[in-house]
């Protein structure tokens, strides 16, 4: 199985996480898609996932039919997990306003928290990077690079 992607066919326990609109829908399986692809070619995505408190790989929690990508309409930022280790996430305006590779980061970057890490330090985002979806310099210096969805001022 997989992880899903909430089309209309399930009801989010979590206030505000709704049914991704029909016309954002491609930009997500796109997301879903692209993970995979990382998971499988990028072995230091799966390798950075098992060291977070949950101890699962990319790959594992791609294949968790349990875990649910939802939408939310009313928050003006990227995403966010109903609790560390939760399983319900929702992608916002902001990360759908930027783009299907913004979406791609924000899924990773949730799935981080869904496998244990909690909102005090940077070990969400740094997900992004183990998946090569940022620059080592970006990290190194803490200058965002427009053109990848890493942030390194983005903590939590």
């Amino acid at each position: 199985m997989s992880i899903q992607i909430n089309i209309g066919d399930h009801v989010s326990p979590t206030a505000g996480y709704i049914t991704v609109p029909a016309q954002y829908r491609w930009m997500f399986r796109w997301s879903r898609t692209k993970a995979r692809s990382i998971a499988r070619n990028i072995p230091s995505a799966n390798t950075y996932f098992a060291t977070l408190p949950g101890g699962r790989t990319l790959t594992s929690l791609l294949g968790d039919n349990t875990i649910w990508i939802n939408y939310n309409a009313t928050f003006n930022y990227y995403g966010e997990t109903n609790a560390v280790g939760g399983k319900e996430m929702a992608v916002g305006n902001k990360a759908i306003r930027i783009g299907k590779w913004t979406v791609l980061a924000t899924i990773i970057h949730e799935l981080a928290h869904v496998n244990g890490a909690d909102g005090t330090t940077d070990a969400a985002e740094r997900a992004i990077l183990a998946c090569r979806l940022g620059s080592a310099a970006e990290h190194r210096t803490g200058v965002d690079d427009p053109r990848t969805p890493y942030d390194p001022t983005i903590t939590g």
